[in-house]
């Protein structure tokens, strides 16, 4: 009985072996490089904690381009700005699409941009987050609010650093983040502060779902009491302002909904709030402020208005 669970067992062992064998053969000869797999995990033990490490370890040994398997899913690595040029903007229609889940349709209602497939709705959506939502005016009609946050965190860290204390640079930028982020999308400082997007975005959708509905329900009501000629030519429109402006368009060419609005919040908060996390290596360290400004100058903007702040902090002591 032992000998012929033994049997079985080797059996199946050598099946496993072959398939894996012939699985990678074909695997190889349609694809760039690739390391050599493990069965059923495939590259996953390649994979370290800091994983753009790990792939760059692995473009150094593979090349700028190669192949790996996650489990049963085949992926290309572009590890260039060329081959990447190449994948995403040259062959753009080929990954335009992205796998779509039940627990994605339900967190954003249905109405993803980031996980439409391609068609009108993603080309309009594409257009109005580009030009509208991050496009050059709207970026430098915030810089006012980015400048302001800046300095917020500037002066902490001059007075953490003048008493000696350490500072969690990573919780300070995700703060930095999440400040602006929310401000932009929700105008005034004290609703932003109020929400709090940045944990509780994390929480079950009905929990999310009311909570964007009441902004955007107290955003209709304040549009509502400056019809009149209020808002003052100057004034910055938040992102709200803008997707509400867009969904009373008659002439638009794709009509916004309400969840088509929400979806738009959360995709946006979700991707914004994740930039910084790319950096929780901690190796770049306060570059990254810079790095969110925008200009060649803007180290020496941080330095002049970490001065400023600092002549400002003991002038006033």
């Amino acid at each position: 009985m032992e000998v012929l669970q033994l049997l079985v067992i080797l059996t199946l062992l050598l099946a496993l072996l072959v398939s894996t064998i012939l699985f990678s053969t074909i695997f190889q000869s349609k694809l760039p490089p690739s390391p050599m797999a493990l069965p059923i995990i495939g590259h996953f033990h390649l994979l370290g904690p800091l994983i753009h490490h790990s792939l760059h370890h692995l473009s150094l040994r593979y090349g700028p381009l190669f192949s790996l398997r996650l489990g049963s899913v085949s992926c290309v690595v572009a590890s260039t700005p060329e081959y990447a040029k190449q994948l995403l903007k040259n062959n753009e229609l080929s990954f335009t699409s992205r796998k779509h889940t039940i627990a994605i349709a339900r967190l954003t209602y249905n109405s993803s941009f980031a996980f439409a497939p391609y068609g009108p709705f993603w080309k309009f959506v594409k257009k109005l987050s580009t030009n509208e939502l991050l496009g050059t005016r709207t970026v430098h009609a915030f810089l006012s609010l980015r400048e302001k946050e800046y300095r917020r965190l500037l002066r902490f860290l001059a007075d953490k650093s003048e008493a000696g204390e350490a500072v969690n640079v990573t919780e300070e930028l995700l703060k930095l983040t999440n400040n602006i982020i929310s401000q932009m999308m929700l105008g005034r400082v004290e609703e932003a502060r109020a929400v709090g997007f940045g944990k509780r975005i994390e929480g079950i959708h009905s929990r999310f779902d009311a909570l964007v509905e009441k902004v955007i329900t107290e955003r209709e009501d304040l549009r509502k009491m400056k019809e009149d000629g209020e808002r003052g030519r100057d004034e910055v429109k938040d992102f709200i302002d803008i997707l509400l402006d867009f969904s009373k368009d008659e002439n638009s060419e794709i009509k916004l909904t309400r969840a088509h609005i929400k979806a738009l919040i959360v995709i946006i908060v979700v991707n914004l709030n994740s930039i910084v996390r790319v950096y929780e290596s901690g190796q770049r360290g306060i570059s990254i402020i810079t790095m969110e400004v925008g200009p060649p100058h803007a180290m020496d903007m941080a330095i002049d208005i970490y001065l400023h702040e600092k002549h400002d902090h003991h002038g006033s002591g």
